[in-house]
């Protein structure tokens, strides 16, 4: 469920956090709605659902203030219920034994080209197989150039925007795996408004079998994963396949919204960072807002590769 920093309280478990008290929740993984349950229904609070499915929080009044963070500010994407349309497309092609390095490398510099090209590779191969009407270059002509080009090239970069006519529909690796990097809020009104329509659109992706490639990115990410084990696996590729493939059910998202309309949760943003100070108590600050937070309680809900997942 979740443990308690080792200071100032490290005997105090999430069940006995006071009512009304804030507190800090490092980490956004997959333990996180098992933690906001104990801390909010296991509380006595309720969701409620109207005729148009729109889910609000009331409530019970035993709950703390959880504010909320991590290194990348948001939670997993949240589980796919729809499959493939096209045929799973055998991995890997690129990040191959005759193609990765043998001796010491630099993963960054050597073997993640390789990786972002077999992620990119299964994508579109989903939606140039799957999706034909949204693409202006049949697979047979995309896969042989995209083959021949480096990865993230100026002249991949140019395949890519001749085949796929709509931006939306291209992939931006870094802007799945860290989508608050470069962002900055005034103030936490501000971030709770992006938050709610991050989490729109993910619950809109997750569901919505137009998206398909989507689940082609997170079975690639996870043979990679696989496949590559020692000596080429990396704990960012752990990292990034379970944030795209081991989230919660979709029907999560507008709960978490509930309770953060409701000023259960408070977003704290991404690069979070929890430190104890001179007074025996936390202070949580991360790059998306400014300031920070000083509570007397902390929660950190991270693993141990959870806490491997910096972006190398």
């Amino acid at each position: 469920m979740g443990k308690l920093l080792d200071r100032p309280a490290p005997d105090l478990t999430p069940d006995r956090v006071p009512a009304g008290q804030p507190v800090i929740v490092r980490g956004m993984g997959a333990g996180l709605p098992t933690l906001l349950t104990a801390l909010t229904e296991g509380r006595g609070g309720t969701f409620t659902r109207d005729g148009h499915g729109r889910v609000a929080y009331l409530p019970g009044g035993a709950e703390p203030v959880i504010h909320l963070g991590s290194g990348r500010g948001v939670p997993y994407r949240a589980a796919i219920r729809y499959p493939l349309v096209a045929a799973p497309v055998p991995a890997p092609r690129f990040a191959t034994p005759g193609k990765l390095p043998r001796r010491t490398y630099r993963w960054r510099r050597e073997v993640w080209p390789l990786v972002a090209k077999d992620l990119a590779y299964a994508y579109y191969h989903e939606l140039l197989n799957g999706h034909p009407g949204r693409v202006r270059m049949t697979w047979a002509e995309f896969a042989t150039a995209y083959a021949a080009e480096e990865w993230d090239s100026k002249a991949m970069r140019a395949l890519i925007r001749r085949a796929v006519p709509h931006f939306a529909d291209r992939l931006n690796l870094s802007r799945v795996d860290r989508p608050l990097d470069g962002i900055k809020f005034g103030d936490a009104a501000g971030l709770r408004r992006w938050m709610h329509g991050y989490l729109d659109a993910d619950l809109t992706r997750r569901t919505d079998r137009t998206h398909s490639p989507d689940l082609a990115l997170a079975v690639a990410a996870r043979t990679l994963r696989d496949h590559l084990g020692e000596p080429h696996g990396d704990p960012w590729l752990d990292g990034f396949t379970r944030f795209v493939g081991d989230g919660p059910p979709p029907t999560w998202l507008p709960e978490l919204q509930a309770l953060a309309t409701a000023g259960v949760v408070l977003f704290l943003g991404a690069n979070l960072q929890v430190r104890p100070d001179e007074h025996g108590t936390w202070r949580a600050a991360g790059t998306t807002l400014p300031g920070g937070i000083q509570t007397h309680i902390a929660l950190d809900i991270r693993g141990i590769t959870e806490k491997q997942e910096e972006y190398r």
